[in-house]
């Protein structure tokens, strides 16, 4: 009887908890935001409508300043020099209190080094070093951005999280009340494995708000660093001798090339099909000739 009552009283306890319980509010301070708090109401009674109206509306910009935003960028930075170009990029995101997340840097046939760097400031910065890191380069060729707001997403898992530590509480109440009451080491067990079970959701919820925090407080830009090739133009009517010399070469080349390919054809393909196209026309002849040459002898008298 008391095993019932006290699973019964578990789930009755549960149910309420996860109905009635209400959203967690937002916290105003984020840190690496730049949210400023917000300002307590002035004291006194305001009757005015318009007063009113006010407040309200000065409510609503305050949650809009509030929103939690992750930023990414990616610009792609025409260069003189990439190692160069690397080396002042590092010192702008020091100067903006960030760090480089990766670099993917590699050196083409003609030797120029070319490819990326990813790093990571924080969002209040972001403007700020976008624009030194433009001017580091020659010019823009190309530039995105993303701004994925996970305010709700991070509310939400407040909400979850006040809840479980809610829940944390009462199944700890809970677990106090079976080990004075009655005992039994089976009752205990399925409280504790409870217990266990809501502790586990509880840092899985904490670490995804920390990974929330963590990646609105600092924006991550990608950076593709492409080296300026001069073209050197050249006057179509300029005699090159070694130009055509270098043409004469490769022609010679590619005549060899052919005529070894033509030896191939012949020696490996041709001559096998002529081989057994030709052999039985050589040996109906030579039946031929024989039956010939018996057929004369036949018919020639004998001396």
């Amino acid at each position: 009887m008391q095993r019932t009552l006290i699973l019964f009283t578990f789930s009755a306890l549960a149910f309420a908890l996860m109905a009635c319980a209400a959203p967690a509010t937002l916290s105003t301070e984020r840190r690496g935001l730049g949210v400023a708090p917000e300002q307590p109401p002035a004291p006194g009674f305001v009757a005015d409508s318009d007063a009113t109206t006010s407040k309200g509306q000065a409510q609503t910009n305050a949650a809009s300043a509030e929103r939690m935003i992750v930023y990414t960028t990616r610009l792609n930075l025409e260069v003189q020099d990439t190692e160069k170009a690397v080396n002042e990029i590092s010192a702008i995101v020091a100067q903006n209190k960030g760090y480089i997340a990766a670099t993917n840097l590699s050196r083409d046939s003609k030797g120029n080094l070319r490819g990326s760097i990813t790093i990571r400031v924080p969002a209040t910065a972001l403007d700020a070093a976008t624009k030194q890191i433009k001017a580091a380069g020659l010019k823009v060729l190309s530039e995105g951005s993303n701004a994925n707001d996970v305010t709700d997403q991070y509310s939400d898992l407040n909400a979850q999280l006040k809840n479980l530590e809610a829940t944390e509480i009462e199944l700890r109440k809970l677990l106090e009340t079976v080990r004075e009451r009655t005992g039994k080491a089976e009752d205990i067990l399925a409280v504790y494995n409870r217990l266990t079970e809501i502790r586990g959701q509880i840092e899985r919820i904490k670490g995804q708000i920390n990974v929330l925090e963590k990646t609105s407080a600092l924006a991550t830009m990608t950076i593709e660093l492409t080296p300026k090739i001069d073209v050197q133009v050249l006057d179509p009517d300029t005699w090159m001798p070694n130009r055509t010399a270098a043409e004469a070469l490769r022609a010679l080349v590619q005549a060899l090339q052919g005529l070894a390919n033509l030896i191939i054809w012949l020696v490996l393909f041709f001559l096998p099909i002529g081989i057994v196209l030709v052999l039985p026309l050589v040996v109906l002849a030579l039946i031929l000739r024989a039956t010939m040459r018996r057929r004369a002898k036949v018919k020639t008298p004998a001396a």
